[in-house]
């Protein structure tokens, strides 16, 4: 029966002793293991800033996280790269030539930037798009009073949907 006390009084020692460090640690300012980084984010981004993360986030983690505006240039980024605590990502804007005008959403202004369309052809495309909802399609532009093929395949590589 000794033997049974001895090997109970042990258990019960091990099982204190455990939930002793066990508080002790729970309450420790600084965790043992840090599976934490954090990084940083800048540029064509709608909420620029420095981001706590899991440690093994991807660039792609950080951009959802970030919010990546439409003139955001995402060529040259990798977004399986797993980021490493203190990274700083710099978010490029397109260049002005690459950005297409949507022709759906586009301002009168923007419009008038495409070669050939002047003020009355802008207002022309948003008085259509007006009445007849949004084009569906780039040669539904055809309709609109103006412009014909020619105009259409001079501005074609300039325009979205």
């Amino acid at each position: 029966m000794k033997k049974e006390q001895i090997i109970f009084g042990i258990l019960l020692i091990g099982i204190v002793a455990g939930n002793t460090l066990s508080r002790i640690f729970s309450h420790a300012e600084t965790p043992l293991l840090d599976n934490t980084i954090e990084v940083s984010v800048d540029g064509e981004v709608a909420h620029p800033g420095v981001y706590e993360m899991d440690a093994g986030s991807s660039v792609q983690d950080l951009l959802e996280l970030s919010g990546v505006n439409e003139t955001a240039d995402l060529s040259q980024i990798n977004p399986l790269w797993t980021l490493k605590d203190k990274d700083k990502l710099q978010i490029p804007q397109k260049r002005v030539e690459d950005q297409k005008i949507s022709i759906n959403t586009g301002t009168k202004e923007e419009l008038m930037q495409l070669s050939g369309i002047g003020e009355k052809t802008a207002q022309a495309i948003i008085d259509y798009r007006n009445a007849n909802g949004l084009f569906q399609r780039i040669e539904d532009l055809k309709n609109v009073k103006g412009i014909g093929e020619k105009k259409l395949e001079k501005i074609r590589d300039k325009i979205s949907l």
